[in-house]
């Protein structure tokens, strides 16, 4: 290959785009091609870590990057371990408010940021309603895209930068597969308005919760703030449960039948917690199955790569998808702008990120497990030990080392 490389993104989600970003920045060509047309707000808050944020920084022009920090509210809050009556295990307060943007924790609206990901780019650069079939590789190197709607595109490497049910990795690591957690997750949102903000307790209505039973399920809920995003204040949560213990249909059900669902499960709960459920919009109330990408072999670098969900689909446990992403959009253009060998390039991107990634994808699965135990006794010894942190420092920070990173 001679001169800079041309870079084939298929999706234009948060990872496609700060990929379009990096190289853009790096001077380097590309194109995004996503299947969507331009839709309907997602209405999702994103919780953002410091990988997350160093990748917008490093990715983003100055202007982008402004612009994400205006949008976005600093700090990560207050974690809380409670019980289902809200009986305090561990309070965990935000990491520090005054460090550097690029390294703190963000909430941000994921349309908005959308939006900052796309400055600058411009519909020369990023195609909508491109749905992407496969690809083709030439002896020479170049690889063509195939879509269903429209012209072929042609380019020296292509990313499958296009989620969990990536076409990109089926074609490329057609052995990956998805491993059912058979745990059901139960997600739904409850707008503060009218009394429901005085009225429920303020540890439901700031910060975020981890509730924590005797029994194989869970609940975690966050507020989410809406000064400076769509929307009313609100506070969103996710019931977790084995799927064992819900009707087979659980995901068919509609949203009012989900509440009803939950609501029969969490009965002796706090009548805060049962009221959040219970009046919950049943617009936003929506079940689906856990699962993970299992991790693979390493496979041999060429000209054909994935990024994101695509890479390492993980549980929404842990809450790091994004930020996994972002933090593969930010090695992977650096690693193109280093070397003039695109296979050596996505060779060395390759081998970092199956480690990070993987690792992610493992610590999500293991805190889904935790979460959905049958194991009393496991259940027991988790909340007696955070009773012990709650009043032991040195235990505290061995048991959360890499607490705010």
């Amino acid at each position: 290959m001679t001169g800079t490389p041309h870079v084939l993104i298929i999706g234009g989600g948060i990872g496609g785009l700060c990929l379009a970003q990096g190289l853009c920045k790096a001077g380097l060509g590309f194109a995004v091609y996503e299947r969507a047309e331009a839709g309907a707000p997602h209405d999702q808050r994103l919780r953002l870590g410091p990988q997350g944020a160093r990748a917008l920084y490093e990715c983003l022009p100055p202007e982008a990057w402004e612009a994400f920090t205006a949008a976005s509210e600093p700090g990560a809050g207050q974690l809380a371990y409670r019980t289902e009556q809200l009986r305090d295990l561990l309070c965990l307060p935000g990491p520090p408010g005054d460090r550097p943007a690029q390294h703190a924790h963000h909430l941000v609206d994921r349309d908005t940021l959308g939006e900052v990901l796309l400055t600058g780019l411009g519909e020369h650069l990023v195609f909508r309603g491109r749905e992407f079939t496969h690809y083709e590789q030439a002896p020479d190197g170049t690889v063509t895209a195939h879509f269903a709607n429209g012209p072929t595109a042609y380019g020296d490497l292509l990313v499958g930068a296009d989620g969990a049910e990536s076409r990109v990795r089926a074609q490329l690591l057609p052995h990956a597969t998805h491993l059912d957690t058979q745990v059901l997750s139960i997600a739904g949102q409850l707008e503060l308005t009218g009394p429901r903000a005085d009225e429920l307790p303020a540890s439901l209505t700031a910060g975020a919760n981890t509730i924590l039973t005797p029994r194989s399920d869970a609940l975690f809920s966050a507020a989410w703030r809406s000064s400076r995003a769509r929307g009313a204040d609100r506070v969103v949560w996710t019931y977790v449960v084995k799927a064992a213990a819900c009707p087979d249909d659980a995901e068919l059900l509609d949203g009012k039948a989900l509440r009803v669902l939950v609501g029969e499960r969490i009965t002796g709960w706090h009548p805060a917690l049962r009221r959040l459920v219970a009046e919950s919009d049943p617009a936003t109330v929506r079940a689906s199955r856990m699962r993970a990408l299992e991790p693979v072999e390493p496979w041999p670098p060429g000209r054909v790569t994935l990024l994101g969900d695509a890479a390492h689909d993980m549980t929404a446990l842990g809450g790091t998808g994004a930020d996994t992403a972002l933090r593969d959009a930010r090695l992977l253009s650096g690693s193109l702008a280093r070397r003039r060998d695109v296979v050596r390039a996505v060779g060395a991107y390759e081998t970092e990120m199956r480690v990070y990634g993987f690792d992610a994808v493992a610590r999500s699965l293991r805190d889904t497990r935790s979460a959905t135990t049958d194991s009393r006794l496991a259940r027991t010894l988790l909340r007696g030990a955070l009773r012990a942190a709650a009043h032991s420092g040195w235990l505290r920070r061995a048991m959360f080392r890499t607490a705010g990173e």
